[in-house]
């Protein structure tokens, strides 16, 4: 059982460390975006959201390039974007995004080592 419990443990770090994205909350233009080269949220007119690693332009025409999982190797997929149908393109916030994933760390941290410690596991 006490196995059962670090293995847990272990486990529940590691999806602690994952990070959360925050993305800003002010709309920029697809030129920004593409200048800028961070991850970036779509949102279009028809109310579907997309997410992107980043914008690029070629010859005026904008894409947004996704990670595609494969067969043990990370690929990378250019969508074509179609100004017109772009209600609002937003970018990541790279100070809220640490701050929220080390704050959720911490929190979730203490929270699992006082149910713990009430639990009696860390005193056997």
């Amino acid at each position: 059982m006490k196995k059962f419990k670090t293995i847990a443990l272990i486990l529940s770090m590691l999806i602690l460390l994952q990070g959360c994205t925050v993305y800003k909350s002010a709309s920029v233009s697809l030129e920004e975006a593409a200048l800028v080269q961070t991850k970036v949220k779509l949102e279009t007119k028809s109310g579907e959201k997309l997410k992107f690693i980043r914008i690029g332009v070629e010859n005026g025409n904008y894409y947004g390039v996704k990670k595609v999982k494969g067969d043990k190797t990370l690929n990378y997929k250019t969508v074509p974007l179609e100004t017109n149908y772009i209600k609002s393109v937003k970018l990541k916030d790279e100070f809220k995004s640490t701050v929220y994933t080390i704050s959720t760390t911490i929190s979730t941290t203490l929270l699992l080592l006082l149910s713990w410690a009430m639990s009696g596991y860390l005193t056997q």
